[in-house]
């Protein structure tokens, strides 16, 4: 059947003509997937991100007591690593752990953080972790989602100091 040809749909001895061409509810059902798809990543990025924020203030506030390093952190991660991999995967390694560890530290105010995640993914805040001046990395975050940086223009633009450039050029226009 071509895609432009009306389609015709039979209730018992009635017939429905829908006002939309095959080309149009095809291509209008595809739209509403592919915007489910998006929305479902969505929800699913910003639950993992979430997790991941839960279990870097678990670690910080009960076996670190609130600080940013125990005498005993190292031991901890990899305690958990340990038992977490085990059963989750690689996903709770040592490394991951102490990322999730920082990025509580680094964004441990969760409404904030809610206001980017819907944009940003966990490779995103791997990125802004780097990131040491607290403004430009609430600068490179917000333009990030505003922006919809991709992971890889936002990695370029922290390794080129983007938003240093940025200051210097307006520091000398005036």
């Amino acid at each position: 059947m071509s895609d432009d040809k009306n389609i015709v749909i039979a209730f018992g001895d009635r017939q429905m003509m829908p006002a939309v061409t095959g080309g149009s509810l095809v291509a209008d059902v595809k739209s509403i997937i592919e915007q489910g798809k998006c929305q479902a990543y969505m929800s699913v990025n910003a639950a993992m991100i979430e997790t991941y924020w839960h279990i870097g203030r678990r670690i910080v506030e009960e076996e670190q007591q609130g600080q940013k390093r125990a005498k005993y952190g190292a031991q901890i991660i990899n305690f958990l690593s340990t038992e977490l991999t085990a059963e989750y995967g690689r996903g709770y390694g040592k490394r991951n752990l102490a990322y999730y560890r920082q990025f509580y530290l680094e964004f441990n105010d969760l409404t904030i953080l809610h206001e980017f995640v819907q944009n940003l993914n966990w490779t995103h805040f791997r990125a802004l972790l780097r990131v040491n001046d607290f403004q430009a990395r609430a600068w490179y975050m917000r333009q990030a989602a505003e922006q919809m940086w991709s992971t890889t223009t936002l990695e370029r633009n922290i390794n080129t100091q983007y938003y240093h450039r940025l200051l210097m050029s307006q520091h000398f226009h005036f």
